[in-house]
């Protein structure tokens, strides 16, 4: 983020009039405030001249929650690809259980903190035939059913609509409605509270979903409603390119436990993730351990657009439990907490050393 607002800032010290002083560069992120930061623009032009530094400019700095509504708000239009791998380790029946795919995602901001997604998946190869779930069938599967979704060689992966704002200083707020996910569709909120310049946030998500069956690309069994939320607590280690994450609350099965994850953000985008989850089980569940155990291990590399592919978007191989029916959270595609750290404090002050870059 630092190198972004250093590049932005010399920018604006080389083309607005001289009398100006100061240069104002707002972070952001889907329509979401970050950070606005002011500098000297005598300290940038001395430091982009090396006759200064990152440091010397940090010292007259000034980091506010917002600099105001931008005066217009041009749409905002991406497309992304998504291709992943993943591979269960966990199975007593079988070495290893795998599933490939690839997902083609539109995302659209026609005005600020209005954002409309939609996704393509495309099911490649997969074993889950293997998975020790089929061996015991449940009542009411939450993901145990996983291979029949991916026998589907094309589905609707994600369709809905979110607002996201800022309604005080240091809150963020979402409203979502549709397809979050290939399983489950509904509406739902949360709220995040992160002060300025806290390492430390908290947030509260609950969601009413619908099972989509599988081979029905738009449908949901109106049957088969849940509510789900979670309360959840963020640690972060200084710079914010470390955050661990604690979780509490109802699962999509009905259970009631807990998640511990840990993230870490490296140059480039490149994230690793852990999470490990443990629960009561669902009533009527299956699986070995009495269904309440649930973890796994992500690497997510992104890459931009290149040749004659102008789309971006990011590669994931991921270790984890597959076709659980215990401790599985809603794959929400729009989380808060994901949206605002990138643009915050925490990861503009831990990469400040690269503002002239």
């Amino acid at each position: 983020p630092a190198q972004e607002v250093g590049r932005a800032a010399r920018l604006l010290a080389d083309t607005i009039p001289a009398e100006v002083e100061w240069l104002t560069v707002a972070t952001g992120n889907a329509g979401l405030d970050g950070v606005a930061v002011t500098l000297l623009r005598r300290d940038v032009e001395r430091a982009a001249n090396k006759r200064g530094s990152a440091e010397e400019i940090w010292r007259t700095a000034q980091v506010d929650g917002s600099a105001g509504p931008p005066p217009d708000w041009p749409m905002r239009l991406s497309l992304t690809l998504h291709p992943t791998a993943e591979v269960s380790l966990f199975e007593q029946g079988a070495p290893l259980v795998h599933r490939t795919y690839t997902d083609a995602r539109l995302t659209a901001e026609p005005a600020r903190g209005l954002v409309l997604g939609a996704g393509l998946r495309f099911n490649m190869a997969e074993n889950l035939e293997l998975l020790d779930t089929n061996a015991i069938p449940a009542e009411a599967p939450v993901r145990s059913d996983l291979p029949l979704y991916a026998q589907q060689r094309l589905e609707v992966e994600r369709l809905y609509g979110a607002w996201i704002t800022r309604p005080a200083p240091g809150w963020a707020t979402r409203l979502s409605i549709g397809h979050f996910e290939e399983m489950f569709g509904g509406f739902g909120g949360e709220a995040l509270y992160q002060p300025l310049r806290a390492r430390w946030a908290a947030g509260l998500d609950l969601n009413r979903v619908w099972k989509r069956p599988p081979g029905d690309l738009l449908r949901i069994a109106p049957d088969s409603g849940r509510t789900t939320g979670h309360a959840s607590l963020y640690w972060e280690a200084p710079g914010a390119a470390t955050t661990g994450v604690l979780r509490l609350g109802r699962y999509l099965g009905g259970d009631w436990g807990g998640t511990v994850e840990l993230m870490r953000a490296f140059d480039g985008g490149i994230r690793l993730s852990a999470h490990l989850t443990w629960t009561e089980g669902p009533e009527g569940g299956q699986s070995r351990l009495g269904g309440r155990l649930e973890q796994g291990v992500a690497l997510v590399v992104p890459f931009g657009a290149f040749g004659l592919l102008p789309v971006g978007g990011s590669a994931e191989t991921a270790v984890r439990t597959l076709g659980r029916d215990a401790g599985q959270r809603l794959h929400q595609p729009l989380p808060l907490y994901d949206t605002a750290a990138p643009a915050g404090f925490g990861r503009l002050a831990g990469s400040w050393s690269r503002l002239m870059e």
